[in-house]
């Protein structure tokens, strides 16, 4: 099988769905996720237009475990995208490791890194949904400087403040309900589209939506991509690079207060992804 997929362009840009980003989302939603706004001469960060309590900020860590790429014709969760079990009929595995390991990617931004699963190119086509299997641990680090210069530190027990220092964060995605299981949360906008995320099995499997908190197919997230535009695959495409995103979006600060200007606390937040194909001249 060649290695075509082997290596994962990592880009100054965003990055996918994450545990503490949606934890009060309900099962069908949209979220927007804006960059923290550096506005010169306030600490407050939370300024964009409109007013939102949450603002994206690039992380210094983000270290997730990627065990399944794979690109699909169809929603692998169906037309309304509340189906349980994930429909692989119009879907093809371009990347699969049988005994991954985390990787920092924001750790890697501005290079090529070589993955150690196996990849292959899908048949000839038009792909409009790919989607990513990974482990629904997150561990996330990261600092804000608003525009006066105040420093503000996202915190392991989730809060922020400007004293810090930043610590390593981990998320486990359980839910994306409250008192019941919500299993899935769709519409997070992102570069190229928007980007649904399922708390799944490793089979790709989702518990069923109001059973009892937490969810109990958690071990796995799956995230897809539904693109503004579909690739192409040719008979001239001879590779197929996966660029994750992570500028302004892979972290966020939170209000809690209502201001929508000073954060309080700090989680993980939505990524991006964009495949980019090779063809020959």
């Amino acid at each position: 099988m060649r290695n075509l997929l082997s290596q994962l362009t990592i880009l100054l840009s965003s990055l996918f769905l994450t545990a503490n980003a949606f934890a009060l989302g309900a099962k069908v939603d949209s979220e927007t996720m804006n960059p923290c706004v550096a506005t010169a001469g306030t600490n407050g960060i939370i300024s964009q237009t409109p007013a939102s309590g949450a603002c994206g900020a690039t992380p210094q860590k983000y270290e997730i475990t990627v065990v399944e790429m794979g690109v699909c014709t169809a929603h692998p969760y169906g037309t309304s995208k509340d189906a349980e079990a994930f429909d692989a009929s119009t879907c093809t595995i371009v990347y699969s490791d049988t005994t991954p390991t985390a990787t920092d990617i924001a750790a890697l931004i501005g290079t090529s890194l070589g993955m150690d699963g196996e990849s292959t190119l899908p048949p000839v086509g038009t792909y409009g949904y790919p989607y990513l299997l990974f482990e629904n641990q997150f561990v996330t680090n990261t600092t804000f400087t608003a525009g006066n210069g105040t420093v503000w530190y996202g915190l392991a027990n989730g809060n922020a403040d400007q004293t810090g220092p930043a610590a390593d964060k981990t998320d486990i995605l359980k839910n994306f309900g409250d008192t019941t299981c919500f299993s899935g949360y769709l519409g997070a906008v992102v570069t190229g589209g928007t980007i649904d995320g399922f708390i799944t099995n490793s089979a790709k499997l989702r518990s069923a939506a109001g059973t009892a908190d937490p969810c109990t197919l958690r071990t796995h997230v799956v995230g897809v991509v539904n693109l503004a535009t579909p690739f192409v695959i040719t008979p001239q495409t001879y590779g197929l690079n996966f660029q994750f995103r992570l500028t302004g979006q892979g972290t966020q600060f939170m209000s809690n207060n209502g201001d929508n200007a000073i954060p309080e606390e700090y989680g993980s937040a939505p990524f991006s992804g964009l495949f980019t194909v090779l063809n020959a001249d």
